[in-house]
Protein backbone atom coordinates (compact mmCIF):
# COMPACT_ATOMS: atom_id res chain seq x y z
CA UNK A 1 0.00 0.00 0.00
CA UNK A 2 0.82 3.56 -1.07
CA UNK A 3 -0.33 6.80 -0.09
CA UNK A 4 -0.64 7.81 -3.38
CA UNK A 5 -1.27 11.22 -4.96
CA UNK A 6 -4.73 10.76 -6.84
CA UNK A 7 -3.03 12.40 -9.87
CA UNK A 8 -0.88 9.45 -10.08
CA UNK A 9 -3.53 7.51 -9.97
CA UNK A 10 -5.33 9.06 -12.46
CA UNK A 11 -2.32 8.85 -14.83
CA UNK A 12 -2.20 5.19 -13.87
CA UNK A 13 -5.71 4.36 -15.52
CA UNK A 14 -6.18 6.66 -17.54
CA UNK A 15 -6.52 3.95 -20.19
CA UNK A 16 -10.15 3.25 -18.74
CA UNK A 17 -10.87 6.97 -18.83
CA UNK A 18 -12.58 9.53 -21.61
CA UNK A 19 -10.73 12.83 -22.23
CA UNK A 20 -11.71 15.30 -19.81
CA UNK A 21 -13.98 17.92 -22.20
CA UNK A 22 -12.93 20.46 -20.16
CA UNK A 23 -9.53 22.30 -18.29
CA UNK A 24 -9.30 22.57 -14.66
CA UNK A 25 -10.74 21.92 -11.64
CA UNK A 26 -13.98 20.43 -13.93
CA UNK A 27 -11.60 18.31 -15.72
CA UNK A 28 -10.21 17.07 -12.74
CA UNK A 29 -13.22 16.62 -10.69
CA UNK A 30 -15.02 14.47 -13.79
CA UNK A 31 -11.84 12.21 -13.72
CA UNK A 32 -11.84 11.43 -10.39
CA UNK A 33 -15.58 10.49 -10.27
CA UNK A 34 -14.78 8.44 -13.12
CA UNK A 35 -11.94 6.38 -11.42
CA UNK A 36 -14.20 6.32 -8.27
CA UNK A 37 -16.47 4.44 -9.94
CA UNK A 38 -14.35 2.15 -12.02
CA UNK A 39 -12.63 1.11 -8.47
CA UNK A 40 -16.14 0.29 -7.27
CA UNK A 41 -16.68 -1.69 -9.76
CA UNK A 42 -13.59 -3.43 -9.82
CA UNK A 43 -13.50 -4.25 -6.46
CA UNK A 44 -16.91 -5.80 -6.74
CA UNK A 45 -15.30 -7.97 -9.17
CA UNK A 46 -12.86 -8.67 -7.10
CA UNK A 47 -13.39 -7.50 -3.24
CA UNK A 48 -10.48 -9.23 -1.89
CA UNK A 49 -8.29 -7.55 -3.96
CA UNK A 50 -6.66 -4.32 -1.16
CA UNK A 51 -4.64 -2.73 -4.02
CA UNK A 52 -8.03 -1.50 -5.42
CA UNK A 53 -9.62 -0.99 -2.45
CA UNK A 54 -6.35 1.23 -1.32
CA UNK A 55 -6.79 3.03 -4.82
CA UNK A 56 -10.47 3.81 -3.87
CA UNK A 57 -10.11 5.13 -0.32
CA UNK A 58 -7.25 7.36 -2.10
CA UNK A 59 -9.87 8.37 -4.23
CA UNK A 60 -12.58 9.09 -1.99
CA UNK A 61 -10.22 10.72 -0.02
CA UNK A 62 -8.98 13.27 -2.38
CA UNK A 63 -12.21 13.64 -3.20
CA UNK A 64 -13.20 14.99 0.47
CA UNK A 65 -15.38 11.54 0.70
CA UNK A 66 -14.01 10.52 4.23
CA UNK A 67 -16.96 8.82 5.21
CA UNK A 68 -16.89 6.32 2.36
CA UNK A 69 -12.64 6.36 2.78
CA UNK A 70 -13.24 4.94 6.31
CA UNK A 71 -15.49 2.70 6.04
CA UNK A 72 -12.74 1.15 3.77
CA UNK A 73 -10.44 1.33 6.17
CA UNK A 74 -12.98 -0.90 8.56
CA UNK A 75 -13.26 -3.43 6.12
CA UNK A 76 -9.19 -3.93 6.06
CA UNK A 77 -9.12 -3.42 10.41
CA UNK A 78 -11.59 -6.65 10.41
CA UNK A 79 -8.50 -8.59 9.60
CA UNK A 80 -5.19 -8.29 11.69
CA UNK A 81 -3.22 -8.92 7.90
CA UNK A 82 -4.70 -5.53 6.45
CA UNK A 83 -4.98 -3.98 10.02
CA UNK A 84 -1.89 -1.33 9.07
CA UNK A 85 -3.62 -0.47 5.98
CA UNK A 86 -6.53 0.55 7.87
CA UNK A 87 -4.54 3.24 9.93
CA UNK A 88 -3.18 4.35 6.62
CA UNK A 89 -6.22 5.42 5.55
CA UNK A 90 -6.85 6.85 8.84
CA UNK A 91 -3.96 8.64 8.56
CA UNK A 92 -4.00 10.23 5.20
CA UNK A 93 -7.77 11.33 6.18
CA UNK A 94 -6.65 13.15 9.41
CA UNK A 95 -3.51 14.62 7.30
CA UNK A 96 -6.22 15.87 4.82
CA UNK A 97 -7.93 17.52 7.53
CA UNK A 98 -4.80 19.55 8.81
CA UNK A 99 -4.97 17.30 11.90
CA UNK A 100 -0.89 16.27 12.80
CA UNK A 101 -1.69 15.00 15.65
CA UNK A 102 -4.16 12.37 14.45
CA UNK A 103 -2.20 11.58 11.26
CA UNK A 104 1.15 10.86 13.82
CA UNK A 105 -1.16 8.91 15.88
CA UNK A 106 -2.38 6.62 12.85
CA UNK A 107 0.59 6.56 11.20
CA UNK A 108 2.37 5.42 14.36
CA UNK A 109 -0.23 2.59 14.77
CA UNK A 110 0.50 1.40 11.44
CA UNK A 111 3.96 1.32 11.63
CA UNK A 112 3.97 -0.73 14.33
CA UNK A 113 1.66 -2.91 13.09
CA UNK A 114 3.59 -3.38 9.89
CA UNK A 115 7.07 -3.20 11.13
CA UNK A 116 9.56 -4.16 8.58
CA UNK A 117 6.68 -4.44 5.70
CA UNK A 118 6.01 -0.67 6.44
CA UNK A 119 5.65 1.77 3.99
CA UNK A 120 8.72 4.01 3.25
CA UNK A 121 6.69 6.74 2.47
CA UNK A 122 4.27 6.62 5.53
CA UNK A 123 7.53 6.18 7.61
CA UNK A 124 9.45 9.50 6.12
CA UNK A 125 6.46 11.21 6.09
CA UNK A 126 5.65 10.51 10.10
CA UNK A 127 9.69 11.47 10.41
CA UNK A 128 8.58 14.81 9.41
CA UNK A 129 5.79 15.10 10.84
CA UNK A 130 7.39 14.78 14.46
CA UNK A 131 10.60 16.36 13.95
CA UNK A 132 8.14 19.71 12.64
CA UNK A 133 6.30 18.88 16.12
CA UNK A 134 10.16 19.60 17.85
CA UNK A 135 10.59 15.96 18.74
CA UNK A 136 13.73 15.26 17.34
CA UNK A 137 14.52 11.90 19.43
CA UNK A 138 10.79 10.20 18.25
CA UNK A 139 11.73 11.21 14.63
CA UNK A 140 15.42 10.13 14.85
CA UNK A 141 13.82 6.08 15.07
CA UNK A 142 11.26 6.55 12.39
CA UNK A 143 14.48 8.12 10.10
CA UNK A 144 16.44 5.15 11.06
CA UNK A 145 13.52 2.98 10.13
CA UNK A 146 12.85 4.57 6.61
CA UNK A 147 17.35 4.06 6.00
CA UNK A 148 16.35 0.26 6.52
CA UNK A 149 13.26 0.16 4.15
CA UNK A 150 15.54 2.04 1.38
CA UNK A 151 19.11 2.35 2.09
CA UNK A 152 19.76 4.55 -0.96
CA UNK A 153 17.76 7.16 0.58
CA UNK A 154 19.77 10.68 0.76
CA UNK A 155 16.60 12.17 2.20
CA UNK A 156 16.59 9.51 4.78
CA UNK A 157 19.98 10.14 5.92
CA UNK A 158 19.26 13.89 5.92
CA UNK A 159 16.57 13.64 8.13
CA UNK A 160 18.58 11.69 10.72
CA UNK A 161 20.96 14.28 10.25
CA UNK A 162 18.61 17.13 11.12
CA UNK A 163 17.52 15.27 14.14
CA UNK A 164 20.92 14.60 15.57
CA UNK A 165 21.90 18.11 15.19
CA UNK A 166 19.24 19.33 16.85
CA UNK A 167 20.34 16.88 19.40
CA UNK A 168 23.67 18.60 19.42
CA UNK A 169 25.54 15.67 17.92
CA UNK A 170 27.28 18.07 15.05
CA UNK A 171 29.74 14.92 14.24
CA UNK A 172 26.98 12.57 13.73
CA UNK A 173 24.59 15.20 12.19
CA UNK A 174 27.79 16.11 9.32
CA UNK A 175 28.65 12.26 8.76
CA UNK A 176 24.81 11.74 7.85
CA UNK A 177 24.59 14.63 5.43
CA UNK A 178 27.87 13.35 3.84
CA UNK A 179 26.59 10.77 3.26
CA UNK A 180 23.32 11.95 1.99
CA UNK A 181 25.65 13.58 -0.93
CA UNK A 182 27.69 10.64 -1.61
CA UNK A 183 23.70 8.85 -2.36
CA UNK A 184 22.47 11.81 -3.92
CA UNK A 185 25.37 14.34 -5.20
CA UNK A 186 22.53 16.56 -6.46
CA UNK A 187 20.96 16.66 -2.90
CA UNK A 188 21.41 20.69 -1.98
CA UNK A 189 19.86 20.77 1.21
CA UNK A 190 22.63 18.32 2.65
CA UNK A 191 24.96 20.73 1.51
CA UNK A 192 23.67 23.68 2.56
CA UNK A 193 23.46 22.36 6.09
CA UNK A 194 27.29 21.60 6.05
CA UNK A 195 27.63 24.70 4.98
CA UNK A 196 25.91 26.37 8.39
CA UNK A 197 27.78 23.62 10.56
CA UNK A 198 30.79 25.10 9.04
CA UNK A 199 29.34 28.92 9.55
CA UNK A 200 28.50 27.87 13.18
CA UNK A 201 32.66 26.91 13.37
CA UNK A 202 33.41 30.68 12.08
CA UNK A 203 34.86 28.37 9.11
CA UNK A 204 33.67 31.09 6.54
CA UNK A 205 35.64 29.87 3.35
CA UNK A 206 34.36 25.93 4.17
CA UNK A 207 30.98 27.30 4.53
CA UNK A 208 31.14 28.93 0.95
CA UNK A 209 32.60 26.10 -0.36
CA UNK A 210 29.46 24.08 1.04
CA UNK A 211 27.14 26.53 -0.25
CA UNK A 212 28.71 26.93 -3.62
CA UNK A 213 28.35 23.13 -4.04
CA UNK A 214 24.36 23.41 -3.43
CA UNK A 215 23.77 25.80 -5.76
CA UNK A 216 26.32 24.00 -8.60
CA UNK A 217 24.01 20.85 -7.48
CA UNK A 218 20.34 22.47 -7.89
CA UNK A 219 20.55 25.80 -9.83
CA UNK A 220 17.15 26.98 -8.98
CA UNK A 221 17.65 26.41 -4.65
CA UNK A 222 16.82 29.94 -3.68
CA UNK A 223 18.21 28.97 -0.10
CA UNK A 224 21.49 27.74 -1.45
CA UNK A 225 21.95 30.92 -3.41
CA UNK A 226 21.10 33.17 -0.74
CA UNK A 227 23.37 31.83 1.67
CA UNK A 228 25.92 31.61 -1.09
CA UNK A 229 25.57 35.30 -1.51
CA UNK A 230 25.88 36.05 1.99
CA UNK A 231 29.16 34.21 2.49
CA UNK A 232 30.40 36.50 -0.67
CA UNK A 233 29.18 39.89 0.70
CA UNK A 234 30.95 38.37 3.86
CA UNK A 235 34.08 37.24 2.19
CA UNK A 236 34.04 41.04 0.66
CA UNK A 237 32.70 40.05 -2.89
CA UNK A 238 29.78 42.89 -3.23
CA UNK A 239 29.00 42.08 -6.72
CA UNK A 240 28.59 38.27 -6.18
CA UNK A 241 27.43 38.45 -3.38
CA UNK A 242 24.37 41.11 -4.92
CA UNK A 243 23.92 38.54 -7.75
CA UNK A 244 23.50 35.80 -6.04
CA UNK A 245 21.02 37.54 -3.47
CA UNK A 246 18.90 38.88 -6.72
CA UNK A 247 18.90 34.94 -7.98
CA UNK A 248 17.53 34.03 -4.77
CA UNK A 249 14.54 36.18 -4.77
CA UNK A 250 14.22 35.05 -8.89
CA UNK A 251 13.44 31.86 -7.26
CA UNK A 252 11.80 32.38 -4.34
CA UNK A 253 9.33 35.61 -4.48
CA UNK A 254 8.16 36.17 -1.05
CA UNK A 255 11.63 35.43 1.04
CA UNK A 256 12.05 38.19 3.43
CA UNK A 257 15.65 37.32 4.78
CA UNK A 258 16.95 37.55 1.04
CA UNK A 259 15.12 41.11 0.33
CA UNK A 260 16.45 42.35 3.57
CA UNK A 261 20.03 41.19 3.24
CA UNK A 262 19.58 42.42 -0.75
CA UNK A 263 18.44 45.97 0.59
CA UNK A 264 21.01 46.37 3.51
CA UNK A 265 23.74 45.48 1.08
CA UNK A 266 23.14 47.99 -1.43
CA UNK A 267 22.43 50.81 0.99
CA UNK A 268 26.21 49.55 2.18
CA UNK A 269 24.35 48.62 5.32
CA UNK A 270 26.25 45.07 5.55
CA UNK A 271 28.15 44.07 9.04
Amino acid sequence: MKLLPVSFLLILFAACQQPAREAGVQAVEDSLTTFIRDMRVALEERPQDDNIRMYLANALIESGQYAAADSQAIIFAKDSASLDKAFYIKALIALNRNDTIATIAHLTKAIAQAGDRSEYQAVMMNADLLLAKHQPKEAAAYYLLAQKLDSTSAEAQYGFGRTQEILLDRRMAADRYLLAIRLDPSFSPAYIRLGQLAEREKDIKEAFRYYNLAAKADPTDAEAFYFRGRTFLQLGNKPAGLDDLTKALSFRKDYPEAKALLDSAKANNFQ
